[in-house]
């Protein structure tokens, strides 16, 4: 089904200043917001009238990995973008580490043309890191920013990466583990076969002292080099004390993950080895909770899927991940509830900032002329998380049965409803540089 406007007025819209507004929707963009419709106004047969529901700035996923190409068993643009849409994001960018790894100017045009053809959303990519000339070289298809995972490199050849992507006018996102302290510790922990089901092993193995020896070296060679570094899924105080205090002296933004903010190691007991993912959600020494969030720029969902089979082996051979994009937003607005964070907190993390770092344009805020990405708010509905009602492939989350007080109830993606309650519509992403 496709319910394709371009043309529409959303009356009776909540704000989050608590304003009423109606917001005229003229061929994709916010043609206007005001207070009182006159007859003139109604230039389209599309009224919908949202009875005084909250309408926030679509969300922004700086942090999605969707698996097309060369892992559609797992995921792919549709499925990924559907997801999205379904969880109240109008805008996503798709991390390099598919088959082929988008670190290349023929690869990145490749997943530029499937997610042109799939995905429903909006969407930018990131870009992965190879040689000095592959980095030059995708420049010319506006990459989001390049992403490098400094777990897999050596020091010397992290060094060189950095300078390549210092001399674009781009950011680079990075994941902080070094690499040389999980590589030991992981071979020292797995040779004791009583850690080979015992899941907790695994935030041990991938430390907090990974993460912190990573953003320490990543802030002093982006200082050196005068390089921008978004750091993707901090997850420990100790990591977040350490960038409070290199912020004077560095261009340093940080991202949060869901699983972080809302977890810690101690779920791995009743959910299992499902609950994997990197960096591992951390003992309640080191763990980020929610009031620390006000020091994050952005919230990512890392939306990371798997099969079930593949998310179900050992503590080390099970694959890493979980799928974040249909559980974030039902999980903050509880909090926003709960009188624990705000709305406009929320609105800060998931819209504004991520179109400021990415510098996505007449995204991320409600704004007239900018597009008419905007996410209905229903802050009375409860529920509980359901991955049955989800559109992405892997139907699994940590979260899974969690209460919730607040959601989104539908989705417009310049001007086109994509999603409304458990629906989700035809429509046609563009990228957005």
């Amino acid at each position: 089904r496709v319910k394709k406007m371009g043309d529409l007025i959303l009356k009776n819209c909540k704000t989050i200043e608590n304003e009423i507004v109606n917001i005229i929707i003229e061929e994709g963009k916010i043609k206007e917001i005001k207070k009182e419709l006159l007859s003139s106004d109604k230039t389209t047969d599309n009224i919908i009238d949202v009875k005084e529901k909250t309408v926030i700035p679509g969300l922004i996923d700086p942090h999605v990995h969707l698996r097309d190409p060369g892992l559609t068993h797992k995921e792919d643009w549709k499925s990924g973008s559907e997801a999205a849409a379904h969880g109240g994001y109008t805008t996503i960018i798709d991390m390099p580490n598919t088959v082929p790894t988008t670190n290349t100017l023929k690869a990145f045009k490749e997943k530029k043309e499937i997610a042109n053809k799939k995905s429903c959303v909006d969407f930018a990519l990131h870009a992965g890191v190879k040689t000095k000339k592959d980095v030059e070289e995708i420049l010319e298809e506006k990459p989001a920013a390049y992403k490098i995972f400094m777990d897999l490199h050596e020091i010397d050849e992290l060094y060189q990466m950095f300078e390549y992507v210092s001399k674009t006018d781009k950011p680079l996102c990075l994941h902080c583990e070094d690499k040389n302290i999980v590589d030991y510790n992981i071979k020292t922990l797995s040779s004791n076969p009583d850690n080979d089901f015992k899941t907790i092993s695994y935030s041990y193995a991938r430390s907090a002292l990974a993460e912190l020896i990573a953003v320490n070296r990543a802030i002093e060679f982006a200082k050196k080099l005068d390089l921008q570094i978004h750091l993707c899924h901090i997850s420990t105080r100790q990591t977040l004390e350490l960038i409070h205090e290199a912020r004077t002296s560095a261009n340093i933004t940080i991202e949060a993950t869901p699983h972080h903010i809302f977890l810690d190691n101690t779920t791995y007991e009743n959910y299992g080895i499902k609950a994997k993912t990197n960096p591992p959600l951390r003992d309640k020494n080191y763990n980020i909770t929610l009031d620390l969030l006000n020091e994050f720029d952005s919230i990512g969902t890392d939306h990371a899927p798997h099969t079930l089979e593949e998310k179900q082996k050992n503590t080390w051979t099970s694959a890493a991940g979980i799928p974040g994009l249909e559980a974030t937003l039902p999980l903050l607005l509880t909090e926003v509830n709960k009188n624990k964070i705000t709305l406009d907190e929320v609105v800060r993390l998931t819209s504004h900032n991520p179109s400021k770092i990415f510098k996505i344009p007449n995204k991320g805020f409600l704004k007239e002329g900018y597009d008419a990405d905007i996410t209905v708010l229903d802050m009375k509905k409860e529920g509980k998380i359901d991955v049955d009602n989800w559109f992405t492939q892997a139907k699994y989350t940590p979260f899974e049965n969690r209460e919730y007080i607040g959601c989104n109830v539908m989705t417009i993606n310049r001007g086109n409803i994509v999603s409304e309650e458990n629906e989700v519509y035809k429509n046609e992403g563009k990228y957005v540089y």
